[in-house]
Order: structure tokens, then C-alpha cells, then sequence
């Protein structure tokens, strides 16, 4: 049977699973932190930029404007080891700028002294807070959020590196995982297989620990253990059956015998002839019942098999029934390919072609045929140019007690039973087609699922 594809596949989708909830908690770790990393790197920016402006703020309130101007410039002078770049900017009460770097004013409100992120012209991210001074004057600081951006790149990279890493690790241990899974399951798998082959005594192996597929396969093997029993049990019963009421009737038909040997009478004589007829007819009907429910029992059951050669048994049957077709006038006709063999029971794939043979021979009308066919595959065909089966009766032939009307001699509608029955139990397909004129009862090899 063929494994199923990786999303069909149960411990297929566990392991894409695991790799997913690792993936989604590594990311959601990452964003968690990130979060973090940018709330303290904020913080750390508005106390930087809050004491310098409060710094600044002082000055001018000590010193003036001429002050404030040149401690600016002594900022800007000065090179951070951060590489972190400060931005100031000091406007009169007009709005011009008297000192800084900034070109202009930026969408900071300093009447409320707010702090925010702002983008400069190159795109450039600052943190920055604004305030009024004394005479309309207002001054703002800013820094530059480099170092977060940096921290924040850092921090992905080595998340992206870390998710990959983990991601590797849960694939692989879902994989293994999963293929210690599917291997327990796939044993499973094949005990059935191995049943349903026919290899009846096949168990599930014990994994040697107590987990749930191993509960699987203990009640796999006490089902199996069941079923072997019953098979058993069955057979048994339809042995000690067929004892049971075959010896009765057996003692019975000797005690007519014993009957017609001790009288003359005419009408008795008949009647004791009758009677022994249809004694022999529910032998043959329990023996035709009980050989239909034993080779059901036994569908797939490979004991008793061996190789048989088929086309030794067709040609058997084609002398035996070729001196049958000139007594009653029919045209029989075997086409057999030598050398053809296959594992089975002879005797009952014997049992199988006479039973078709037979049928043909009692529906084909004298000045007939009826042809035997032998191929490799093996596939094997039995014809007539009888009155055919009518379309609607071609599934319900091979039923118990089915006989359609025309027939030659008598019987109890089981010899088609019987034949489907034998080739179920070897793997077989039994099938009527129309032969135009006449029926075509075709054996072949039964269709397996892919």
C-alpha cells in the first residue's frame, strides 16, 4: 500500500505542526521582546534628552541667550563614541533659528513641552522634546534612535538565526518522532495485510512499551487471536454437520437399498428408487452448501495452496468433457496455453471449470458449442452459443438456489455459488458477459486498489 502524501499523512501533519508552533512561538517571542527592547530604548532616549534640556533651560535662565548659544555649539563639537547624533535647535520669538542643526521647526508642540519621535528630512528618526523659554524663545533637543534601530537589527538577526535553528531542531525531532509512529502503525498495517493474504497466524509485534499503540496492537492480535478462533470454530462446525446429518441420510439409503432387495413389487420399487434419488440430492445439496461455506470462510486463508499447474487441470477437463459433447451432440472446443500456473488448491480450481463447463452444458441446445478458453494472467473463459443470460440476471446467477429456465437435467442453483466462491478464495474475479449469442463466464485476476 503507498504511503500517503506529507499533508495527508497523519504524523506527516503533526510534524508540520510542531515545526508551525515553533515557528509562531519563536515569532511571538521575538515580538514580545522587541516590544520591550523599544519601550526601555524610548525611555532611555526621553532621560537623556530631558536632562540635557534641562540642562540647557538652566543655562539660559543663568546665563542668556549668548550662554545658551555657545553651549550648543560646544555640543554639537563634540563627537559621541555612541555614534549617536544630537540635534538641537533655539529660535527667538519671531521663529528664527538663533542656534542648532535643525533646518527648521519640527511638528513638536514646545507650549506643552511634548516629547515624541519625529523623522527628519533624510528619513533619519529622532526622539525629541521641545519647551518655551523665557521672552518667546524656544529650544529643542533631540537624539537620534540609531542605536535602538541597531539593537532592534541585532535583535532580528539573531531571533531569524535562532528561528531557524530551532525550526531545524523541531523538523528533525518531528520527523523521527513521526517516523517511529508510522513505523509502529505501518506494522500494524501489514499484520492486516498479511490476514487478509491469506497469512492467518501474522501477529502485530510487540513494541515492548505500554503507550497507546501498543494497547493498538495488543487488541489488534486478541482480535486476530478471535478471528482465528472462529475461522477454527466454523470449519469445525461444518465438519461435525456434515457428519451429523450425511450419516443419517447414508443409513438410510441403506436400508432402502435393503427394502428393494427384499421386494418385487413394482410401484414399491419405484418408490424406493425415488426416494434413494432424493436422498442423494440433499447429500449433494449439503455437500454443495457446506463447499460454498467453507471456501467463503477460507477467502484469502493461504494454507493448502501450492503452485498448480491450470493448464494440466484445463486439459483434464477438455478430454473428460469432449467424449460428454459427442454423446450429446454439442461442438466442444479448448484453447489452452501450456505451461500456465499460479498458487492455489487443484482440487477445487478443478471444481471451479467443471462447475462452469457444467452450466454451459446445460443451457447450450444440441448442434451447439461450448469453448474453453486458457490464458496467461491466468484468465480463463468457458462459452456458449446457448440462449444467453439476460443483463439483468448476470449478478444474480451466482446467488444460492438461482436457476433461470432451459436448463438440462436438474439442480439446486449452487454450482455458480460455488465457482465465485472458489475464485474469491484465489484472488480471483468471476464475471458472465453477453457472447452474442450465448453467455461467456470469464475468470481473471482480481483488480487491487493502488
Amino acid at each position: 500500500m503507498p504511503r500517503p502524501d506529507l499533508l495527508r499523512s497523519v504524523f506527516g501533519r503533526v510534524t508540520l505542526s510542531a515545526l508551525l508552533v515553533s515557528l509562531l512561538s519563536t515569532l511571538a517571542l521575538f515580538l514580545v521582546v522587541r516590544q520591550i527592547v523599544r519601550q526601555d530604548g524610548r525611555a532611555m532616549l526621553a532621560r537623556e534628552v530631558d536632562t540635557d534640556l534641562a540642562g540647557l533651560a538652566d543655562i539660559y535662565v543663568s546665563g542668556g541667550r549668548a550662554e545658551l548659544q555657545a553651549r550648543i555649539a560646544d555640543r554639537l563639537a563634540l563627537n559621541r563614541e555612541d555614534g549617536a547624533r544630537s540635534w538641537y535647535l533655539l529660535t527667538d520669538a519671531a521663529g528664527r533659528r538663533v542656534a542648532g542643526n535643525l533646518p527648521h521647526w519640527p511638528a513638536i508642540s514646545p507650549e506643552v513641552s511634548e516629547a515624541r519621535f519625529a523623522t527628519l528630512p533624510g528619513g533619519e528618526r529622532m526622539f525629541a522634546r521641545a519647551t518655551q523659554l523665557g521672552g518667546g524663545a524656544r529650544l529643542l533637543v533631540g537624539r537620534s534612535d540609531a542605536r535602538g534601530e541597531a539593537l532592534l537589527a541585532r535583535l532580528a538577526t539573531a531571533f531569524a538565526v535562532a528561528g531557524a535553528g530551532i525550526a531545524l531542531l523541531s523538523l528533525a525531532a518531528g520527523h523521527f518522532a513521526a517516523r517511529r509512529l508510522r513505523e509502529r502503525v505501518e506494522a500494524v498495517n501489514a499484520t492486516f495485510a498479511a490476514v487478509r493474504a491469506g497469512r492467518i497466524a501474522a501477529r502485530a509485534p510487540d513494541a515492548g512499551t505500554s503507550d497507546e499503540l501498543a494497547e493498538l496492537a495488543a487488541n489488534t492480535n486478541a482480535a486476530l487471536d478471535q478471528v482465528e478462533r472462529l475461522i477454527e470454530a466454523q470449519r469445525h462446525v461444518s465438519d461435525q454437520t456434515a457428519h451429523e446429518i450425511r450419516t443419517p441420510l447414508m443409513h438410510l439409503d441403506t436400508r432402502i437399498l435393503k427394502a428393494i432387495e427384499a421386494t418385487d413389487d413394482p410401484v414399491l420399487l419405484r418408490t424406493l428408487d425415488q426416494s434413494r434419488a432424493e436422498i442423494r440430492g440433499v447429500v449433494r445439496l449439503l455437500d454443495s452448501l457446506l463447499d460454498i461455506a467453507g471456501t467463503q470462510a477460507m477467502r484469502g486463508d493461504l494454507r493448502g495452496l501450492a503452485d498448480i499447474s491450470l493448464s494440466d487441470i484445463a486439459e483434464s477437463l477438455a478430454d473428460l468433457y469432449g467424449a460428454s459433447a459427442e454423446e450429446l451432440g454439442i461442438g466442444f472446443h479448448a484453447r489452452i496455453a501450456p505451461g500456465i500456473h499460479m498458487r492455489g488448491d487443484a482440487m477445487q480450481m478443478t471444481r471451479l471449470l467443471s462447475n462452469l463447463l457444467d452450466n454451459a452444458f446445460k443451457y447450450v441446445p444440441s448442434g451447439g458449442s461450448v469453448v474453453l478458453e486458457l490464458a496467461p494472467g491466468p484468465r480463463m473463459a468457458v462459452q456458449d452459443d446457448g440462449p444467453g443470460i439476460p443483463c439483468a440476471d448476470r449478478e444474480r446467477v451466482f446467488e444460492r438456489y438461482v436457476r433461470l429456465d432451459g436448463a438440462r437435467g436438474q439442480g439446486h442453483g449452487l454450482g455458480l455459488a460455488l465457482a465465485r466462491a472458489i475464485a474469491e478464495r484465489h484472488h480471483l474475479s468471476l464475471h458472465v458477459e453477453d457472447a452474442e449469442p450465448g453467455a461467456r463466464f470469464v475468470v481473471r485476476p482480481e483488480e487491487r486498489d493502488a
